[in-house]
């Protein structure tokens, strides 16, 4: 699918004026890019900003089509062309807000896309750019900004290119440790919960990860697995992969203090040895590829 979100994008740009994505009978159309305009960057800022033009926000049935969902994710794979992404998604958010079910739903569209961790489009910073287009709207109800206003906290903690912070745990023997103590190359740092199946899966992929494995043993990666839960017994009763740093928020400060964005679990960064965020709510897969670039 994404190969197929990638081509339409392209060639929405480079050679098409108009582009009709249908499915079951449902259309999907685009407005017509002026002519006149030639150069990439101007056609994909065009695009991006007048996506929306024609579609009926009245239409549910047409809003949460197939169509209209490839047509979405064909406007996440435009907007890196373009040059005016906060204006793009504040024209969308002013359309579809007359329509509360249309709002809601492209506002769940676009954290699927650009906030999930599975999504082949996830890009943390545009969510936050489509997030500040809903704050600094005049023409959205207060709640929702409030939702949003909440989200854009998290999200701007620990950022890429921004050093970690730090926190206090204790390990398995009990004595207390600092993420800041450690100054391998490399840093993984995992936070799970005890009984998530998630987690558990998400140490196994660590866990036979070759790459990850050799670093591991070479001295260049460290592991640090957080366990978040109250349950002491629970932490416990998991046991870590070999050469892991295995530690348990006892002061549940990470989760109460809202240190790192914890609304879901498994949360895996890559730091570097200065504690600087490489990767942040990623994959074993990605940590991979970003380490063998």
């Amino acid at each position: 699918m994404y190969r197929k979100i990638v081509i339409v994008a392209i060639a929405t740009l480079l050679f098409s004026s108009r582009l009709c994505a249908q499915t079951q009978g449902v259309g999907f159309v685009l407005p017509t890019i002026p002519s006149h305009l030639t150069v990439a960057e101007e056609r994909a800022s065009y695009l991006a900003l007048h996506y929306w033009d024609n579609l009926d926000m009245a239409q549910q049935a047409v809003v949460e089509s197939e169509a209209t969902k490839q047509a979405f994710a064909d406007f996440i794979s435009i907007l890196p062309h373009a040059n005016n992404r906060s204006e793009a998604f504040a024209t969308l958010w002013h359309k579809s807000y007359r329509y509360r079910d249309a709002f809601y739903h492209f506002v769940r569209l676009t954290e699927e896309y650009l906030y999930d961790v599975g999504s082949p489009l996830r890009n943390e910073e545009y969510y936050i750019e489509a997030l500040e287009a809903i704050k600094g709207s005049k023409k959205i109800a207060s709640i929702d900004i409030t939702a949003a206003t909440s989200q854009l906290e998290l999200l701007k903690q620990n950022r890429v290119g921004e050093v970690a912070t730090d926190f206090a745990f204790v390990d398995k023997s009990g004595a207390e440790r600092r993420l800041s103590e450690f100054a391998t190359e490399y840093i993984l740092l995992l936070f799970a919960s005890a009984d998530c199946e998630d987690c558990k899966r998400m140490k196994r992929d660590i866990d036979a990860n070759t790459r990850l494995w050799m670093m591991l043993r070479r001295g260049t990666l460290t592991v640090v697995a957080i366990t978040i839960s109250e349950d002491e017994s629970a932490w416990r009763a998991v046991a870590s992969p070999e050469r892991w740093i295995d530690g348990w928020d006892k002061s549940q400060k990470i989760e109460q203090k809202s240190l790192y964005d914890l609304t879901s679990k498994p949360r895996l960064y890559l730091l570097d040895k200065n504690r600087r965020v490489l990767l942040k709510n990623t994959t074993p897969t990605h940590v991979e590829a970003f380490l063998s670039r």
